[in-house]
């Protein structure tokens, strides 16, 4: 690797690196815009983003902690690492942060910089993807706007989208050198002394915006595992590569890079999405030169024997650490878990679900296999899969692999058989 300079990604990666993610980034603007032009991708988002904003006028306080609490399902380890979240929707983005800008050490090693600059990809590109997780919970949404969903995609594809044309990217360039503002929304995450746990703080102008930047706070909170020792070393480092200019590529490469790990964490079938940011924290953990190779074979799909058995043996001690408690007692998420396993065997579980069981303990997941699901007797539960309205459950029901979906309580005892496949 040559000198990186302004910590570019053609610096940091190989040719052939560079290629796969570029074509990635051309099939996504195909995916995200289609036929549109740039100017009429502009001039769309700014009329659906009108739009948007004026619907949600009425409901922003719900909305924000409808952000608050979707995220805070999709992403157990909220929970699990009691993190804090301050979010609100409007106009005033400013985070009331009197931090003085860390002062860039132009002597700071280059190895340093490119790894910050690659795991600020990964923070972007989580962000990006998990911002369209409020499909999930468009029955919610509807209730207070029923045009809202559809605008929320149509929004994130046009915004999101335009960061994968080479044109955007410069137009956007040159309007920063200017001093131009375009940011839809904020966020920071800080340690609070006092209560003794981090606090993601994020703004936004509209809801999907505010779900985009809380999820950018989570993965920030993530990155800071790719810190040294050093504290002042660590200021230097984030004074030359956190820089407003570098987050058009980190949105255009960065969603790539953590496709290709989350993929890792599904491969594992380790069914605990606490495993998947812990796994992160320790990715990052490596040093230098192990990071970049790790990162660079995975997206050429050329992890070694050595990288791919160690990244799933950190997967599964994290997973096996998750089931115990403070006294090192195994098997504690069984007892918690709002269903009891009758029968197990390779081929299918029968499972059943309790009529006291709190509705809040259904929540939308997702499983590493395809699944059929086939009632025992019958009943008025009903289940409902990912983007589709609550169905009965009196009939088999087919779930592919890692698609959303959550039970919806009924009267008397729940039993399934689920077959596994």
């Amino acid at each position: 690797m040559g000198r990186l300079l302004e910590v570019e990604y053609e610096k940091i990666f190989k040719p052939e690196t560079m290629a796969a993610l570029k074509g990635k980034s051309g099939q996504s603007l195909k995916q995200m815009l289609g036929n549109k032009s740039l100017m009429q991708t502009l001039m769309s988002s700014q009329q659906i983003l009108k739009e948007i904003i004026a619907a949600e006028a009425p409901h922003r306080d719900v909305l924000a902690q409808i952000a608050v609490d979707m995220v805070t399902q999709a992403y157990p380890i909220i929970d699990y690492a009691n993190i804090k979240i301050d979010a609100k929707i409007g106009d005033d983005m400013s985070l009331g942060g009197d931090d003085e800008p860390p002062s860039e050490d132009l002597n700071t090693p280059e190895l340093m910089k490119a790894k910050r600059r690659i795991i600020n990809g990964i923070t972007q590109g989580a962000s990006i993807r998990g911002s369209f997780a409020f499909y999930l919970f468009r029955e919610y949404l509807d209730l207070l706007d029923n045009s809202l969903v559809d605008k929320y995609g149509e929004i994130l594809k046009q915004v999101f989208g335009i960061y994968d044309d080479e044109n955007a990217i410069a137009m956007m360039l040159a309007a920063l050198e200017q001093g131009q503002q375009m940011a839809g929304g904020s966020s920071e995450m800080k340690y609070d002394e006092e209560e003794e746990r981090f606090v993601i703080k994020a703004r936004a102008l509209c809801f999907p915006m505010l779900v985009h930047e809380i999820v950018k706070g989570l993965y920030e909170i993530v990155g800071t595992q790719g810190f040294g020792q050093d504290k002042e070393q660590n200021k230097a480092v984030i004074g030359a590569v956190d820089k407003v200019s570098n987050e058009p590529r980190d949105f255009q490469y960065g969603k790539f890079i953590y496709d290709k790990l989350n993929d890792l964490y599904f491969e594992s079938n380790i069914d605990d999405a606490r495993v998947r940011e812990l796994f992160f924290t320790e990715v990052y953990k490596l040093d230098e030169n192990e990071f970049i190779s790790f990162i660079e074979n995975i997206l050429n799909d050329k992890l070694t024997s050595t990288q791919k058995n160690w990244a799933m043996g950190e997967m599964k001690n994290i997973a096996k650490d998750l089931t115990k408690d403070d006294t090192g007692l195994e098997g504690l998420d069984e007892n918690k878990k709002p269903y009891t396993d009758i029968e197990v065997t390779d081929k299918y579980i029968i499972r059943e679900f309790n009529e006291n069981i709190d509705p809040i303990e259904l929540m939308w997941h997702r499983d590493n296999e395809n699944r059929i699901v086939e009632i025992i007797g019958k009943t008025d539960w009903k289940i409902q899969l990912d983007n589709q309205l609550p169905t009965s459950i009196n009939e088999s029901i087919s779930i592919p692999k890692h698609m959303y979906h959550r039970l919806i309580k009924g009267t008397g005892n729940l039993k399934l058989k689920i077959h596994k496949s």
